[in-house]
């Protein structure tokens, strides 16, 4: 019986330590496929094959429009063009054949959103996070059997109403949208008269930890964060850290 009380003490603690240990955890992102060779933001099949040896459920992918109007994975095309020795082209668009022939820093291999689709399809313990492009119909018509699987960062408030309506997984309400503290202000004074979908996930900047009004918005209604881009924990406050539920990163490895 004594021993028992004796457990019976401990317990809240034991309790307290476990609770401890599952706040630290996080879903991470591998942003932009993750860091491949010593690379980041490729956007390349190596890169997501790389992410899934590595361990990440989460991988992100950023999306463009070629000049021919077919959605392929790059962070952007400045960037694209830089990668694929075409600096010259500055971030002029690339047609989709001239897309395909091309290999980022002369070996990987660039994504269209049809190669991301497959490789999406083909492991279903994994989930795509999208970035840079939210038109739902652009994204139904790439990703049709994939919204189930889907982080998509939104960068309106239509498009964000319309992601929940069409039931992705998780929409992340952008802090890089040009309404974003407007919307999230109707959402926390004029709640009344904004009847609108609440806003329960963002994608905020690491700077945004720093802004006044985003300390006076995060203490009146608890949003759920994603971080972007954390690459070592140090960057973080321990309390800023609590406060994240998914980072983007480039070289954190999957908890």
């Amino acid at each position: 019986m004594i021993r028992r009380w004796w457990l019976l003490l401990f317990l809240p603690l034991v309790l307290s330590c476990v609770t401890q240990e599952r706040t630290v955890k996080r879903e991470l992102i591998a942003h932009a496929g993750g860091v491949l060779d010593g690379y980041v933001y490729t956007n390349s099949l190596e890169a997501l094959q790389n992410a899934v040896a590595n361990g990440y459920k989460y991988i992100e992918a950023d999306l463009l429009l070629t000049s021919d109007s077919v959605l392929v994975a790059a962070h952007s095309w400045e960037d694209f063009n830089r990668m694929t020795g075409n600096v010259h082209r500055g971030d002029s668009a690339m047609t989709l054949a001239s897309f395909q022939n091309q290999r980022i820093h002369g070996r990987y291999t660039p994504l269209t959103a049809s190669m991301l689709n497959d490789f999406f399809m083909n492991d279903t313990s994994l989930y795509l996070v999208t970035d840079k492009v939210s038109d739902p119909n652009l994204l139904a018509s790439n990703f049709p059997a994939l919204k189930h699987r889907m982080v998509v960062e939104a960068f309106t408030y239509e498009h964000y109403t319309r992601l929940i309506d069409a039931g992705y997984y998780r929409v992340l309400y952008s802090c890089m949208a040009t309404d974003f503290y407007s919307v999230i202000a109707k959402h926390l004074f004029f709640n009344r008269l904004f009847p609108g979908k609440r806003i329960e996930w963002i994608a905020l900047h690491t700077s945004g930890f720093r802004y006044r009004v985003f300390k006076m918005m995060d203490a009146m209604r608890h949003f759920r964060i994603a971080l972007f881009t954390v690459d070592n924990y140090n960057e973080l406050t321990p309390e800023q850290l609590e406060r994240v539920d998914m980072i983007y990163t480039n070289t954190l490895p999957p908890q």
